[in-house]
């Protein structure tokens, strides 16, 4: 008979023999830490040398697979070689796969625990004697706004200033030619941007799909995911960026993400830069 349940572990697989009864495999939350680069597909393997371990895991992996792996193994062991399955588990939906079928209270609640997690994640604070604008590691951003071929490196920046010189920078290239200084090239949308911005750590994708809840009620946020383009931005990015991910009229954008982060005042300026980079 096969196993039914969305999460199992088979203690009785080699891994727990090599390993140890009372050793346990790596969490989802340790799987997705250990992916070492961002894949564009569904479906993302992890390898953990040194248990001997290979995780498959995303949006697109179904327990299916991982049935009939266990099913061919366990009939024919000998006539067709498959991988041992040592377990499954599900972490949790997409609240983009489960937004639908929630209730207006539960749609409230679960911005209020988004609303908690972002102001820990902003309370974080750099050495005031060496902040910057960047990737966690002092590189560049890696928001999908800066990362095609056509533009600069985007950083690391050292001030909230210099970063918004180069926003400005992005949108005069290839005008020099036509002013005797490039300095005058016009920029309606530059002193829009607040060069007193505090420098927040931002995750920058808040997208429902990168926000992982539990399958049923009472739901909690267990997840958020796909930290591929987080780093330290003005605060007012994670706003500006979650609205530029969402259906514009949409009552995500309209009702419910104003409840997890503040609307700034220059997400018109911001907007502008976006369109004149043809994001």
């Amino acid at each position: 008979m096969l196993p039914s349940d969305s999460s199992v572990v088979f203690k009785g697989s080699t891994y727990f023999s090599q390993n140890g009864a009372n050793s346990a495999l790596p969490s989802p939350a340790i799987v997705r830490a250990a992916q070492k680069a961002r894949h564009l597909s569904g479906s993302m393997t992890v390898r953990f040398e040194d248990l001997k371990l290979v995780v498959k895991y995303g949006r697109e992996t179904t327990i299916a697979e991982a049935l009939c792996l266990w099913a061919i193994r366990r009939l024919l062991p000998d006539q067709v070689p498959v991988p041992e399955v040592y377990g499954w588990c599900e972490d949790g939906e997409t609240l983009e796969n489960k937004w639908d079928s929630l209730s207006q209270p539960e749609k409230i609640d679960i911005c209020g625990q988004l609303q908690v997690m972002l102001s820990e994640l902003r309370s974080l604070k750099q050495d005031r004697e060496s902040s910057f604008l960047g990737h966690i590691n002092r590189q560049p951003l890696l928001d999908i706004m800066f990362t095609d071929d056509t533009k600069p490196p985007a950083g690391p920046f050292s001030s909230v200033k210099e970063f918004h010189d180069w926003l400005s920078f992005l949108t005069r290239r290839g005008l020099e030619m036509h002013w005797p200084d490039p300095s005058l090239v016009p920029d309606p949308f530059r002193d829009s941007l607040p060069d007193d911005s505090r420098i927040t750590f931002t995750h920058a994708d808040l997208h429902p799909s990168n926000i992982l809840i539990t399958s049923e009620a009472p739901y909690r946020v267990v997840a958020i995911i796909d930290w591929h383009q987080s780093g330290w931005y003005p605060d007012y990015w994670e706003y500006c960026k979650t609205s530029y991910t969402a259906e514009y009229d949409g009552e995500w954008n309209t009702e419910y993400i104003p409840r997890f982060v503040d609307v700034p005042a220059c997400f018109d300026a911001w907007n502008f830069y976006v369109r004149c980079y043809g994001c």
